[in-house]
């Protein structure tokens, strides 16, 4: 997890995050809220990132959505520069192992288990990130396999 004993330096939105998108959109309360409303009205999302660095590389949230679903993945690296990744815990299908009908990245398969079908909480998820840089503590979080 991100420690938030760190002080990192806020940007001039006053949001956590330091890249949002792409490296040519900046960083602002409107992106932020555009991006909110795409997710709340189940827009189709590919590999949209949320940065804790400007560059995109490191501590990150990705969003991929479609179908009314969303995948959320927060992927850091540790003290060792391992890769770990995490994904929310899906209360209403945590017992599935079937393969929701979003792919992280376009490719790469994710169960109903990892993947919000309340898009309202989806972006609750990323709308809380950017704001603390921390994952929405309402949610069960898991490190993927």
């Amino acid at each position: 997890m991100i420690d938030s004993n760190v002080s990192e330096p806020v940007n001039p939105a006053g949001l956590a995050i330091h890249f949002i998108g792409n490296e040519d959109e900046p960083v602002t309360q409107e992106a932020v809220d555009k991006l909110i409303q795409q997710i709340r009205n189940g827009y189709q999302i590919f590999c949209y990132c949320l940065a804790l660095d400007e560059y995109g590389e490191e501590d990150f949230l990705s969003i991929d959505m479609d179908n009314g679903w969303a995948a959320l993945s927060f992927n850091t690296w540790d003290e060792e520069g391992d890769a770990h990744m995490y994904q929310p815990v899906n209360p209403e299908y945590a017992d599935s192992a079937e393969d929701a009908p979003v792919d992280i990245g376009g490719q790469t398969p994710v169960l109903k288990r990892n993947a919000l079908n309340d898009l309202n909480l989806a972006a609750e998820c990323v709308l809380h990130f950017a704001k603390t840089g921390q994952l929405y503590a309402g949610l069960q979080w898991e490190e993927a396999n």
